[in-house]
């Protein structure tokens, strides 16, 4: 009898074949693999620290700046950050931490 790994990987293999979207291959996959989604290529992930600060990770750009409010780019959504004293602390290899009073998060698909 195959290894427990072996067999999802070969179930891997025959789902491939299907031709599915990647984003639904990548998330199939990571079910069988039992991985956590912000694993995934293609999700984003987002932690609030209250409303002082946020980390989002798998962000492709930003869109808008202010002090007031903060839009960006995560590839299949757009999420748009709105408060006051709103700043970018960093930025690099697709996560971003901003800090301020954040007041509202909207999301558009």
């Amino acid at each position: 009898m195959p290894h427990w790994c072996c067999q999802r990987l070969e179930s891997m293999v025959k789902m491939r074949k299907k031709k599915q979207p990647l984003g639904e291959k990548a998330k199939a996959a990571g079910e069988m693999l039992d991985l956590p989604q912000r694993m995934l290529p293609g999700f984003s992930h987002i932690e609030l620290w209250q409303n002082r600060q946020a980390v989002i990770e798998g962000v492709k750009g930003v869109l808008s700046y202010s002090e007031s409010e903060i839009q960006l780019n995560l590839g299949t959504l757009v999420v748009t950050f709105r408060g006051t004293e709103l700043g970018i602390q960093s930025y690099q290899a697709e996560q971003l931490t901003m800090t301020g009073v954040i007041a509202e998060v909207h999301f558009v698909n």
